[in-house]
């Protein structure tokens, strides 16, 4: 393994951001279809390197040579890939860049890592659980909150997240009219 690679690895080995799946190879010159887990397809086309984390968990570091849209997917071309049978090797592999590589969202965007685990509370400061997993659905993303008692299934749109502080691992919200009622500390 070079240099670089060995890089790569150490530079993904805290935190990484899974941006993509290989889906299978494209032509004869090792290029990847990749299913992007992204609304920005352009991120993809400004990476320099990745890791492929395979079925069997193996990571593999690579740098990229090419990336590009096409009919939707990304198109990769990584070093080391160079014909159709190393590419068909990767097929299912997750693609995945260190933190160093993540870029900044617009204003009131966060990414799903960022909500994950945030302690929920209400406008007045009464705590009502903990963010356990957002879903992200074609109509939006749905922050799972897991209260004392019950799981409560909200919305991530203004209408009902009042502040996120990501600093603190703090997400104030406002309850829509209709949810189930919330464990208040001491009842339940």
């Amino acid at each position: 393994m070079s240099r670089t690679r060995n890089n790569i690895v150490k530079n993904c080995q805290g935190k990484s951001l899974t941006i993509g799946r290989v889906i299978k190879s494209l032509g004869l010159r090792g290029e990847l279809w990749v299913e992007p887990y992204s609304d920005d397809s352009s991120r993809y086309e400004k990476l320099i390197s990745v890791i492929l984390e395979k079925p069997d968990g193996a990571l593999l570091p690579f740098e990229v040579e090419e990336a590009r849209i096409q009919k939707g997917l990304v198109v990769l071309k990584l070093s080391g890939v160079d014909d159709r049978t190393d590419a068909d090797r990767l097929r299912g592999s997750f693609v995945t860049i260190g933190m160093e590589q993540i870029q900044d969202l617009d204003q009131d965007s966060y990414y799903i890592f960022e909500l994950q685990g945030m302690e929920v509370f209400d406008a007045k400061g009464v705590y009502i659980g903990k963010v356990t997993q957002v879903d992200d659905y074609p109509s939006g993303a749905i922050l799972v909150i897991k209260s004392e008692t019950e799981e409560i299934l909200l919305p991530a749109i203004k209408e009902f997240i009042v502040t996120v502080d990501t600093e603190n691992r703090r997400l104030t919200v406002q309850l829509p009219e209709g949810l189930p009622s919330y464990p208040i500390k001491g009842m339940g």
